[in-house]
């Protein structure tokens, strides 16, 4: 029996409101592609601050997936792919992580 996987996702959009045609475009178009591949919002959060006194993100994102797999097969699904130039300029940084539970 495979591990549900959890993909966290702490990202910054860009400020420059001359990208935020870029952000729309994928913040609509990216959910229908990742529900094809079995992903599941669990939560998402709005930082209000880091307790490290470093650099906070503006948000972070956990969705879950039915095995290491789906995660795998979104990152190379070809519609995913195309949405890639429009989240590089939304956002200011995105990075993805690739989590198990621990049980």
């Amino acid at each position: 029996m495979s591990q549900s996987v959890f993909l966290l996702i702490e990202a910054n959009p860009n400020p420059n409101p001359n990208q935020k045609e870029a952000l729309q475009d994928y913040l609509t178009k990216a959910p229908a592609i990742t529900a094809e591949h079995g992903a599941v919002l669990v939560a998402r959060y709005n930082i209000e601050t880091a307790l490290d006194g470093g650099e906070k993100s503006a948000l972070f994102a956990v969705m879950s997936f039915p095995d290491r797999q789906a995660v795998d097969n979104l990152f190379n699904d070809p519609k995913y792919k195309a949405l890639i130039p429009s989240r590089d300029l939304g956002f200011s940084s995105i990075r993805f992580f690739i989590g198990t539970e621990k049980i």
